[in-house]
C-alpha cells in the first residue's frame, strides 16, 4: 500500500483520480495515508479535484483529508477544482463547505477565486459566495 510509482503516486492516489471512492475505502482502511503527497505535492484530494470525482471527495473529506493543501506550485484541491469544472459547482461546493479557502493564492498569486472570475468559457464564480474583491 506504501509502495510509490515513479512519480510518487500511491494506490491511493490513483484510486482518487479514477473517482473510485470504494477503492478509497479499502485503500484508507487498510491503512494508507489520506494526506499522502506524491512528488510534485499532489494529495488524493488534488487527484480528486481534478478529476470531478464528488463520491471521492466526501471519502477523502470524512477521513479528514487536508482541505488546503498546496501542491508544488501552491495549488490547492480548490484551485484543482475549480480549473477543471467545465461550469459544474459539484465539488467546488464540497470543498467549500469543508472549510477550502477561496481567497488562497497559489505561487504566482491566484486564488480560486480569482481563477474562477477569470475562466472565460463558463460561469465558474457562480459557484462562490460573494468575496470581498481583494483577491488576485
Amino acid at each position: 500500500m506504501t509502495d510509490r510509482n515513479r512519480l510518487g503516486r500511491a494506490a491511493v492516489h490513483h484510486a482518487a483520480a479514477d473517482g473510485d471512492a470504494d477503492g478509497l475505502r479499502v485503500l484508507l482502511a487498510g491503512g494508507a495515508a489520506v494526506e499522502a503527497a506524491d512528488d510534485a505535492g499532489w494529495t488524493p484530494l488534488h487527484f480528486a479535484a481534478q478529476a470531478q470525482a464528488p463520491s471521492a471527495i466526501e471519502v477523502l473529506l470524512a477521513a479528514d483529508a487536508p482541505v488546503d493543501a498546496e501542491d508544488g506550485h501552491g495549488n490547492t484541491p480548490l484551485w484543482r477544482a475549480v480549473f477543471c469544472s467545465q461550469g459544474e459547482g459539484e465539488t467546488i461546493r464540497l470543498l467549500l463547505e469543508a472549510g477550502a479557502d477561496p481567497d488562497r493564492g497559489n505561487g504566482h498569486g491566484v486564488s480560486p477565486r480569482a481563477l474562477a472570475g477569470r475562466i472565460a468559457n463558463y460561469d465558474v464564480a457562480a459557484h462562490f459566495p460573494a468575496g470581498d474583491g481583494t483577491s488576485s
